[in-house]
């Protein structure tokens, strides 16, 4: 499973020389046969030949014949024999199949995956107990589990059933105290900063009511759950509920970008517009739709992107050179500078605001 601190060191790298071999193959087999992969394979490998070294590509056909388990839907390769640079990911949900050669890594697909797939915690808890999970790109772990002091009901009546009923209701409390702190401690060790909370609805309510400020600001939602749900049960109800709402999400990230880009203030769109907020390293978060690409000219001494064909580079004098993949440049320098990568599936707003836009540091 990639994470954002393999994706960033995957943007750093860059050849100087020979050009580097990205390559994408969808090896979902129940969708497809495994000779339907192989022949795939060999057609992304005969057109990057002569861009591609041999070597790199006798090291990705050796590593189908050779290594790969063909248990992952798909398969992410980044290969450069000459600086024995070689790094495999496979992925548990499919992308499309697709080749590329060049100084820079073809991270846009990952990047994309990674976007969509954020990682989420779910917390399942009773009066009793608590169960922790983690869901990221399509999978979900359990973590862990806690336990308290059990809490029984007194089944007979009178003022013996009173005192125990608070008995148990005193304990109760400092059972979901101690999940509070239990859920804290979860989400900073595992990095979540967003999680779904599930239990019963009384439960749930009592629970929040402990949680701290901070934490309770990062419940995205909550979900109706039993104790002893399976694995499959959370994942299946925990990514309906975080799908919904990351599209509502977008919906409002792509408002608020383009409001404030036509006040003037923090924010740009179009493609020359957030490409020169890129260079000069002023984006805090890169809004792209999904699948836009689009040409641009490098200047090969300041490394300027311009989406407008020039001679000569307007900021430095360098010469430029044209490039096709401007959009996969300027989501390498967002990431390796820190910023974000937010990638939307579908928005008519985007669209017209030029498919692309930024959310700045600094105006």
């Amino acid at each position: 499973m990639i994470d954002e601190r393999q994706l960033q060191e995957l943007a750093g790298f860059e050849s100087e020389e020979t050009l580097a071999l990205s390559l994408y193959l969808d090896t979902d087999l129940t969708q497809q046969t495994k000779e339907k992969c192989r022949l795939v394979l060999r057609d992304l490998l005969e057109r990057a030949k002569g861009s591609a070294s041999d070597e790199d590509l006798a090291r990705v056909e050796r590593f189908f014949d050779q290594e790969y388990d063909w248990k992952a839907r798909s398969v992410a390769i980044f290969s450069l024999a000459k600086d024995d640079f070689w790094r495999v990911y496979p992925l548990v949900l499919p992308v499309a199949s697709e080749v590329y050669t060049g100084e820079k890594l073809y991270l846009k697909p990952l990047s994309q995956l990674l976007d969509e797939h954020e990682r989420y915690a779910v917390v399942l808890v009773d009066r009793e107990k608590a169960r922790f999970f983690l869901t990221q790109l399509g999978q979900i772990e359990e973590r862990g589990a806690w336990a308290g002091e059990d809490v029984k009901r007194h089944k007979q009546g009178g003022r013996a059933s009173t005192r125990y009923q608070r008995r148990s209701d005193r304990q109760a409390e400092q059972n979901l105290k101690a999940v509070a702190e239990a859920t804290a401690q979860f989400c900073k060790e595992n990095h979540c900063n967003q999680f779904v909370l599930a239990g019963s609805d009384e439960t749930m309510a009592q629970f929040q009511a402990m949680l701290p400020k901070a934490l309770h600001k990062q419940i995205i939602g909550t979900l109706v759950l039993d104790m002893d749900a399976t694995l499959s049960e959370v994942r299946d109800r925990s990514a309906e509920l975080i799908q919904a709402k990351e599209r509502q999400r977008e919906g409002q990230l792509v408002e608020d970008l383009i409001t404030a880009a036509a006040k003037g203030g923090g924010a740009v769109t179009g493609v020359a517009d957030t490409f020169y907020v890129t260079h000069e390293g002023r984006v805090h978060t890169l809004v792209v739709e999904k699948d836009f690409e689009s040409e641009g000219y490098l200047c090969t001494s300041c490394g300027y992107i311009s989406a407008q064909p020039m001679t000569k580079c307007a900021l430095c004098g360098g010469k430029p050179q044209k490039i096709d993949d401007a959009v996969n440049r300027v989501i390498h320098r967002v990431i390796e500078r820190g910023g974000k990568v937010e990638t939307i599936i579908s928005s008519e707003a985007l669209a017209k605001a030029g498919h692309i836009g930024a959310i700045l540091r600094y105006k």
